[in-house]
């Protein structure tokens, strides 16, 4: 039987990091996601861009960088790297968003929990390099590192409207 050990390990942490994730925009319930909060003259991503951009983040680095498929979710790409936020000429629904953040998480899971370490260490499909590596193992660790970091910018819009995470 083939070893899945290092990857079940970081399947669990994904999942943590996930299940914190899902916390934090519990949260969020009467707050205006779609408001751009302004920092020293710099518009900030809104919530609901955040949100929709964390889909997008694992349906490109899980789905399609370890995968090697696609939902074809339409929207999707507004929301990667690179986009921007105020020329979305057709922003899908929240309800949408939420939706297909659903599928695209059941995906990605599914495609995580059928790989073995061995397959975790062929070179990803999407030829993105993280510390050095193309591994398909290091997009997952990537994928780790990136949600929380977008999880403490819907913090921060929490506490602009008074929001405690308690």
């Amino acid at each position: 039987m083939a070893d899945n050990t290092k990857t079940q390990a970081l399947i669990q942490t994904y999942q943590m990091a996930r299940n914190l994730s899902k916390y934090y925009l519990s949260k969020l319930e009467g707050v205006d996601i779609y408001k751009q909060y302004e920092i020293n003259g710099i518009k900030m991503n809104s919530a609901y861009w955040l949100i929709a951009h964390l889909i997008w983040t694992e349906h490109f680095l899980i789905i399609e960088g370890i995968g090697g498929e696609s939902l074809g979710i339409e929207w999707l790409d507004d929301f990667g790297f690179g986009s921007e936020p105020d020329k979305i000429e057709n922003p899908p629904a929240i309800e949408e968003v939420k939706k297909r953040g659903e599928e695209v998480h059941a995906k990605a899971m599914e495609i995580l929990n059928n790989m073995t370490d061995e397959q975790m260490e062929a070179e990803n499909n999407i030829e993105a390099t993280f510390g050095g590596s193309k591994s398909k193992m290091t997009v997952l660790m990537h994928a780790i590192r990136h949600e929380p970091m977008h999880i403490g910018q819907i913090s921060w819009i929490l506490k602009a409207n008074g929001i405690k995470l308690t």
